[in-house]
């Protein structure tokens, strides 16, 4: 809901939460909607279905550059998704100066009657006005971190200032039994309630320390507040990078394929930077492949999964959006000529557009398959399934067991991006969890898989401790057999599981730590060279004295080339110097 400062020429309206709506049923709308809401008598209106409304909640945020599980979460805490109440009445928190329809907007002028009609009767113009005004707030608030939208944490204080930009929203003010606005918003995203749980992909986002924020009043402009990690990424994320050419399309043959990276002068180790997920690809595999995997560019726990599988197959990954098939992954197809297109995700992922197009470029019936369950933890589950051999039908062989499984959380990447590469090189399932408790399927994938050895990938913080008691009670494991990864931050923990598995891998290939693309898709290029990836800071390398001895202690290998992965924009020349002084070259 919007409030302006008393001084302003709009009032402040009364805060509006769905505590005080309630929850009725939602009408459903005619299937004429296209934006606006459908009227169906004088003065009278119903809502669309959630599907439209969630279609237009990703369209506005796309369209105005918000993460749209923040604009979900926003329009959940507001409304409940409702712009109309059951007599087909709008929304309003009170008679005087209202809060209006879906998004609660009550920053208007009251005597524009109207754009107070457009915000009553049109949801998309109600939403569009929502997006704009949290925009206003994000202008105005103190710029969190490097003020890259794409990071849900960094949306704190602009979230804070949406509901009332007074310290009534600071933690340190506020009752502690309650919860501030922008964490109740933070809470949603990491619990989505209801319907909304079918719309937003959980994720724990990591709130700014109350003791960092002043005892009384607002956050200073003048002050530098680091984004709180670990940090969470939204689904703002440019799949391809302008900067990168097209590829050419080359005669789908797997013979004849022109080197795409030809032979440059020797020397004594080579950093080739790799822009995008087809250059790896291409690099990688230049003959052609014959599994190629896609799964979806702005979600990680899919291709996270798919690490080990894409070892199994010998198959690179690459990444599309998850409404159609990204002109330069279609182009790199084509050159890949592969046999068989392994989809990771159900069509919420990567939907039916994605898949028609790929049958029309001739991937069908056994060309075409997808590995997918009813959320990330069953589609986890899936692909450590298929990884490991296993029908889906777990039941089919009592006797199978693995040698070792990863499991990592669900909720955010870092962690899990540490082990992925070795997990692919030891073809190791990766199956993922919640922060407290294991979900059910998982608990049935490793049930199936039948592990000897179980590594947990991450501080207690992130998996907790009962996790590793249920495991042990539940499997009937020695405690041995359960082996924690971690450290106190994330590099620390790439630098814990690659000093775990120091034997595997001839080399190194390096990727930010910061986001996961390139990292995940770096992996299956990495396994196929057998080397390591380790993730790598924006800032000097030195401050993470662990990291550093992981890299400075890596065995010297004349004959295997070192590969960063992503450009100067993800590794920057300051880093590659460091590398190279660590690496002795």
């Amino acid at each position: 809901m919007i409030r302006r400062h008393a001084l302003s020429c709009v009032m402040v309206c009364a805060l509006l939460t769905t505590s005080t709506l309630g929850q009725p049923a939602l009408l459903q709308a005619a299937p004429t909607y296209q934006g606006s809401s459908t009227q169906v008598a004088a003065n009278t209106f119903v809502n669309p279905s959630y599907d439209e409304i969630n279609q237009l909640l990703e369209e506005v945020a796309k369209e105005k550059g918000i993460p749209s599980a923040i604009l979900k979460a926003i329009a959940f805490k507001e409304s409940s998704w409702r712009q109309f109440d059951k007599l087909g009445e709008a929304i309003v928190s009170r008679p005087v100066h209202p809060a209006i329809g879906i998004m609660q907007v009550a920053t208007y002028n009251d005597n524009d009657l109207e754009t107070i009609e457009k915000l009553k009767t049109d949801i998309g113009f109600n939403i569009r006005r929502g997006a704009d005004l949290l925009n206003e707030k994000w202008g105005f608030t103190p710029t969190i971190g490097d003020g890259d939208r794409n990071k849900l944490e960094n949306w704190y204080f602009a979230l804070w200032a949406y509901n009332v930009w007074t310290d009534k929203n600071n933690p340190n003010v506020c009752d502690p039994s309650t919860l501030t606005y922008q964490e109740k918003v933070f809470n949603l995203i990491a619990h989505p309630e209801g319907f909304l749980a079918q719309y937003i992909e959980p994720v724990g986002i990591t709130r700014i320390p109350a003791e960092s924020l002043p005892a009384t009043g607002l956050p200073l402009k003048t002050v530098a507040w680091a984004t709180p990690e670990p940090i969470h990424y939204g689904d703002l994320a440019v799949v391809v990078s302008p900067e990168i050419p097209t590829v050419p399309v080359y005669p789908p043959s797997r013979g004849g394929v022109p080197d795409l990276n030809p032979p440059q002068e020797p020397q004594t180790i080579e950093f080739l930077r790799l822009e995008t997920a087809v250059q790896q690809a291409l690099e990688g595999w230049p003959t052609g492949a014959e599994t190629v995997i896609l799964a979806r560019a702005d979600r990680f726990p899919d291709a996270l999964a798919g690490v080990p599988l894409a070892a199994r197959y010998d198959a690179p990954i690459l990444l599309t959006s998850g409404e159609a098939l990204n002109s330069e992954v279609e182009q790199a197809l084509k050159i890949l000529n592969p046999d068989r297109v392994l989809l990771l995700g159900g069509e919420g992922a990567l939907g039916p557009q994605v898949a028609a197009k790929l049958e029309s470029l001739g991937w069908s019936g056994e060309g075409l398959q997808r590995i997918n369950g009813l959320n990330r933890y069953e589609t986890a589950a899936a692909i450590a399934l298929e990884t490991a051999g296993l029908s889906r039908d777990i039941l089919t062989d009592p006797n199978h067991s693995e040698e070792a499984v990863a499991i990592v959380t669900g909720l955010n990447f870092p962690d899990a991006l540490s082990i992925a590469s070795i997990a692919g090189i030891k073809q190791m399932p990766i199956l993922l969890t919640e922060s407290g408790a294991l979900p059910q399927e998982t608990w049935t994938a490793l049930k199936a898989l039948n592990p000897k050895k179980i590594y947990l990938i991450g501080g207690e913080g992130v998996i907790a401790p009962a996790v590793a008691t249920d495991l042990q009670e539940q499997l009937k494991l020695a405690g041995p057999v359960i082996e924690r990864l971690s450290g106190a931050s994330r590099y620390d923990t790439m630098a814990a599981v690659a000093a775990a598995f120091a034997g595997e891998g001839q080399g190194l290939a390096f990727a930010t730590g910061q986001d996961f693309p390139d990292a995940l898709t770096g992996a299956a290029l990495a396994v196929r060279l057998n080397s390591k990836v380790i993730l790598i800071p924006q800032g000097p390398i030195e401050a993470y004295p662990r990291l550093k001895e992981t890299i400075a202690q890596h065995p010297y290998n004349p004959e295997a080339k070192q590969y960063i992965f992503g450009g100067n924009g993800a590794i920057s020349s300051e880093r590659v110097q460091e590398l190279k002084v660590l690496l002795g070259t």
